[in-house]
């Protein structure tokens, strides 16, 4: 119980531990009331706090077997330029991230440990990158929902060690947020999500670095109708360009059916 004590500073353990498990039950109760993946968003980025960590991504298994990036995320607060970084170089496929996801219980992993070990660890710029963002500790949630949609919710944050009373009730505001996710998912009106198919299609092609011209050879249109539906994406989505506009997308889940 040492990590609840150096987390809550003079605060005794016991005390400490009502605190967290306070913030977790009110959680939970606000996820039953929620009706938008955005009310998810809020509550956990106000949630997550109390346990000194700050960012959380939400996974979904696809049934298609795709495994990029956006193809999996329905929920992030990430930061843009994490987002970014981390598609360009493969994040989901990265050694540090495939051990997390092997795991079948609820894990916790340091980034800066993980550097640590040299030769055992590969791509070390991507994990100097996201430690200097705040991105230290990963805790791994995987999670099932009642309808047998399988995924994970991932947290992180600048500290190091999370303790195994934390991590019962991260992984139980987890397991409902996820639940809540599913079901809110599932329900989506169309114009939830503001992206026509060609919208998304063009979007996606762009977070994998497709050009115009390669683009318009994938989807079976030209180049100019590739350029006004990029334009009218980010329109849509209040963004200054495509990279902003792609971020915008997989930020609320936008970027296709899971």
């Amino acid at each position: 119980m040492q990590d609840i004590r150096r987390l809550h500073g003079d605060e005794d353990t016991h005390g400490a531990a009502t605190k967290l498990t306070g913030e977790s039950v009110e959680a939970v109760r606000q996820i039953a009331g929620a009706r938008t993946s955005y009310d998810i968003f809020k509550i956990l980025k106000n949630y997550l706090p109390a346990f000194g960590l700050d960012y959380f991504i939400v996974f979904v298994s696809r049934d298609d077997g795709e495994t990029k990036l956006d193809d999996r995320v329905i929920l992030t607060n990430w930061d843009s330029e994490v987002i970014h970084r981390c598609m360009d170089e493969d994040y989901y496929h990265w050694s540090f991230v495939q051990e997390l996801r092997n795991s079948v219980l609820p894990e916790v992993k340091s980034l800066t440990r993980y550097l640590e070990n040299g030769d055992e660890a590969d791509n070390p710029e991507l994990g100097k990158f996201l430690l200097a963002r705040g991105y230290n500790a990963f805790v791994h949630l995987p999670a099932r929902s009642s309808i047998g949609r399988v995924g994970m919710i991932s947290f992180a944050g600048r500290r190091d060690d999370v303790g195994i009373g934390e991590m019962m009730q991260l992984n139980f505001v987890a397991e409902h947020a996820f639940e809540q996710l599913i079901r809110i998912v599932g329900d989506v009106d169309a114009r939830e999500n503001p992206l026509s198919e060609r919208e998304i299609e063009c979007l996606k092609a762009a977070a994998r670095g497709f050009s115009v011209a390669e683009t318009s050879e994938r989807v079976g249109i030209t180049t100019h109708t590739v350029n006004y539906h990029l334009a009218n994406a980010q329109k849509k989505l209040e963004a200054r360009n495509k990279l902003q506009a792609v971020v915008n997308a997989i930020q609320h889940g936008w970027l296709g059916k899971y």
